[in-house]
């Protein structure tokens, strides 16, 4: 991951990189696919993506500070702008 900051899960959307402990106690870069949070006990319940293609949860409590990728949402589908000169505006 290039780009690496801290900052907290609330921050966080669908196409960040972020480091998350997998079931093998190592620590790997995957992909956020899907983030919902539980207001009443601000855990936000997070779908992954990891390099295999294969998907997995965790539950993380509202404001747990995360290591991730800065320009992963810039590179996603999630761009708010086209970052393809080639691409129609």
């Amino acid at each position: 991951m290039s780009n690496i900051s801290n900052d907290r899960i609330d921050d966080v959307a669908p196409g960040d990189i972020v480091a998350v402990e997998h079931d093998t106690g190592q620590t790997q870069p995957s992909k956020v696919v899907f983030k919902e949070l539980d207001e009443h006990t601000r855990i936000y319940t997070i779908t992954f993506e990891d390099d295999d293609g294969e998907t997995f949860q965790r539950e993380i409590s509202a404001g747990t500070v995360v290591t991730h990728a800065m320009e992963s949402k810039w590179e996603s589908d999630e761009s708010p702008t086209p970052h393809n000169p080639d691409a129609p505006i």
